[in-house]
């Protein structure tokens, strides 16, 4: 006689499988995150390293912020006339000494922004964004530069919309709660976890969650922008409005002599 499961073996093994597989697929979804979580601070590493030989070419002194208008550069237009808008953006300032647009880009990010590189070419995409507060400064002037945030992760939209920003401020509330979702900051990216990755002044990276980044001054780049005030006819501070609705100024929560 030929040997068969019967109806009810064949259920309790599927049974079996279901429980497995309910049981392994978050647990391989979990390691695949972890994965990409690693991938993006190597990212960082790789951007603050490029960063320290940035600093090495330029007098010590970081990328400024081009086209802006309260740079501390004071530098609001081009160079000289065959220089392009293009070539200062902080990236394509890096980009030298990286190598690979593909540090750009964390492979958490479902929405990295299409940027331009040096010849105005939409072919980088890109995850991550600069602090503002850390624009045009000195590695010799600052007092704790293992605590300065150069470069952090965004969002690629949020609820005003599509985020295409290229610099990141406190002060316009930023770094802030996301007011529409609680579990997210509103333009610096938590994806891993509740961590963003970010990379500091003196070449390290780091993972930090929204809470951490919120309770400090020096990784807001708050104190920053009150020892070393921006230039222009009107310049953010520490206690200017903020600009996005419902994203308060940061830095004015916190106590200033």
């Amino acid at each position: 006689m030929r040997q068969a499961f019967t109806l009810i073996e064949l259920l309790i093994v599927i049974a079996i499988v279901g429980i497995l597989a309910a049981i392994l697929f978050p647990v391989f979804s979990q390691a695949k995150a972890a994965a990409k979580a690693t991938t993006c601070l190597s990212n960082m590493n790789q951007v603050g390293l490029a960063l320290q030989i940035y600093l090495t070419d330029y007098d010590d002194t970081m990328f400024f912020r081009s086209g802006w208008a309260n740079s501390r550069s004071g530098n609001t237009k081009l160079l000289g006339p065959g220089d392009t808008a293009n070539h200062y953006k902080w990236w394509n300032m890096l980009m030298p000494y990286v190598k690979t647009a593909g540090v750009f880009a964390c492979p958490a990010d479902s929405l990295p922004t299409l940027s331009n590189d040096s010849s105005g070419t939409a072919d980088i995409e890109r995850s991550y964004i600069a602090i503002s507060c850390a624009e045009s400064l000195n590695l010799s002037s600052l007092p704790e530069p293992a605590e300065t945030m150069v470069v952090t992760e965004k969002w690629g939209e949020d609820w005003t919309g599509v985020r295409t920003d290229s610099w990141i401020e406190p002060f316009n509330g930023d770094f802030t709660t996301d007011s529409t979702n609680p579990s997210r900051t509103f333009m610096a990216a938590n994806r891993h976890t509740g961590h963003m990755n970010c990379s500091f002044f003196d070449g390290h990276a780091k993972a930090e969650t929204g809470g951490q980044v919120q309770a400090s001054k020096n990784l807001t780049g708050c104190r920053l922008v009150y020892s070393y005030p921006f230039k222009g006819t009107n310049p953010p501070t520490v206690t200017s409005p903020s600009s996005q609705v419902g994203q308060p100024n940061l830095c004015a929560t916190f106590a200033w002599p």
